[in-house]
């Protein structure tokens, strides 16, 4: 299979009474609650369903690092060799700990020493949907992924704070057209399809306006996180004290953005994945997607539109439980 591929998923239980307690006695002065609804931390129970989905579209994956804020799913199965179970204390220094922050979380990853080089790091709201195979996520050990220069366009609780924050690195450690000559094919490739129009509306501008995000699993070097920490420690350290999000966070696609614009990537189609937005799409949409497999990844992305969740996760675990009606070995 060539080198190791590692899978790594964030996960919170956000009906456990413990973690309910702590988080509420931080959140008392925490002054950005737009940026840390509900929607942040919600689970709609369906984690075990992307247990099933990796063993059945990706039963080649090397480990799967489950981390979580010592929290530990009653049905899991501890002892299935390729699980690694991950708590924040594990790889996050303590004088930041605890958190809440998915920031902190996630730019802190590079620290888990058992991490292969190779590893795709999911949300647990970014599921497979189809068959994969290891060279749909690196080829020849280079991460696949696809750039498009895109604006960065702000709403109130969106993350536009942070990736302005994570292109002000880029730009002062990049140049833009340096970038565009060394990578021509890979930037103006069909596989980018309407895509290279932001890319061309943008091309004239000496700095990187922005990078468009999928909210889809991201392939990612190890060594990419040591790069970037070795060169802005201080600026992601600064990230580190923050135990909500804040408008001043970096977040993990600075790691992202930096191998594009390394060239350190190989060019995916960019419609092999699709994004639904939970409370604005309409859930029997979502619901044919999860059975009738019409892309290879998935993001059923929580938002503050949503009005009954119950509904929503009754038909989610509906949708799921025809898909994958069978427990896996990662259930005991």
């Amino acid at each position: 299979m060539g080198d190791k591929i590692d899978f790594v998923i964030t996960w919170v239980d956000d009906s456990d009474e413990k973690w309910i307690m702590k988080k509420s006695n931080y959140q008392k002065v925490d002054n950005n609650q737009k940026i840390n609804t509900d929607s942040r931390y919600r689970d709609y129970d369906t984690l075990k369903f992307w247990f099933r989905a990796v063993e059945k579209y990706a039963p080649w994956v090397n480990n799967i690092y489950l981390i979580t804020d010592n929290q530990v799913p009653g049905w899991i199965n501890s002892n299935n060799p390729k699980l690694k179970l991950v708590n924040h204390t594990d790889y996050i220094g303590k004088q930041y700990l605890p958190t809440f922050n998915s920031n902190v979380i996630e730019l802190s990853i590079g620290n888990i020493d058992e991490l292969s080089e190779n590893f795709v790091l999911f949300n647990d709201d970014t599921f497979l949907s189809d068959f994969v195979t290891p060279d749909y996520f690196f080829n020849d050990g280079v991460p696949r992924d696809l750039y498009a220069e895109s604006p960065i366009i702000s709403t109130r609780g969106s993350v536009a704070h942070a990736m302005v924050n994570d292109m002000e690195i880029i730009n002062e450690k990049f140049d833009k057209f340096e970038f565009y000559k060394k990578n021509f094919s890979k930037i103006f490739n069909l596989k980018a399809k309407t895509k290279i129009l932001r890319t061309m509306a943008l091309l004239p501008n000496r700095k990187f306006s922005g990078i468009w995000n999928s909210h889809l699993p991201v392939s990612y070097k190890k060594n990419t996180f040591k790069e970037v920490w070795n060169c802005y420690n201080e600026e992601l350290s600064s990230t580190l004290k923050n135990k909500f999000r804040t408008p001043y966070d970096y977040n993990q696609w600075v790691m992202r953005y930096w191998q594009l614009v390394s060239g350190n990537y190989s060019v995916r189609d960019s419609g092999s994945g699709k994004v639904f937005d939970l409370g604005t799409t309409d859930i029997a949409t979502i619901k044919d997607e999860i059975t009738n497999r019409k892309h290879k990844m998935i993001c059923l992305n929580d938002t503050d539109n949503v009005t009954n969740a119950d509904l929503i996760k009754n038909t989610l675990l509906e949708g799921f439980t025809q898909q994958f009606p069978d427990k896996c070995s990662y259930e005991i």
